[in-house]
């Protein structure tokens, strides 16, 4: 009984004294100095409040040995470079004639960046592949993707 009662008021003070240490100044309140008599030729000089000061903008800076294009024409009169009809190949990626993808393993892959490349879950990848445990894939391994609907 004794023990329980002064583990109870530890406990009280603790949580007391840990409530008054969280406990925050009020904004802007100003503590007025204090004069110790005594101390002669000393006085408390007041300051002028610090105002904040903005912060710059980044202003970026120009390299000036950097190469920078002109609207030239080539003189050889080549034809612009067309964009890509498809989108870019993923790396690690081949289409089967099933219409399955095939995406080898990369270091750092997981099924669950894989399935977000080709808009599927790990859930489902792990299903269609067999894998019983979609945490442990080697580098190298073919994950087949299924066709889209």
């Amino acid at each position: 009984m004794k023990r329980t009662t002064l583990l109870m008021l530890i406990t009280t003070l603790m949580v007391l004294f840990g409530l008054t240490a969280c406990e925050r100044p009020a904004p802007n309140s100003v503590v007025p100095p204090t004069v110790t008599p005594g101390l002669p030729g000393l006085s408390p000089t007041l300051l002028p409040p610090l105002a904040a000061s903005p912060t710059p903008a980044f202003a970026p800076t120009l390299d000036p040995n950097a190469i920078l294009p002109s609207a030239t024409p080539d003189p050889a009169g080549a034809p612009a470079e067309a964009p890509p009809a498809e989108a870019t190949a993923v790396p690690g990626q081949e289409t089967s004639p099933t219409g399955e993808t095939i995406h080898i393993v990369q270091p750092g892959d997981n099924l669950y960046r894989i399935g977000l490349i080709y808009g599927f879950t790990y859930q489902e990848l792990a299903a269609f592949n067999g894998i019983a445990n979609p945490d442990r894939l080697e580098v190298g391994q073919q994950i087949r993707i299924p066709p889209k609907p």
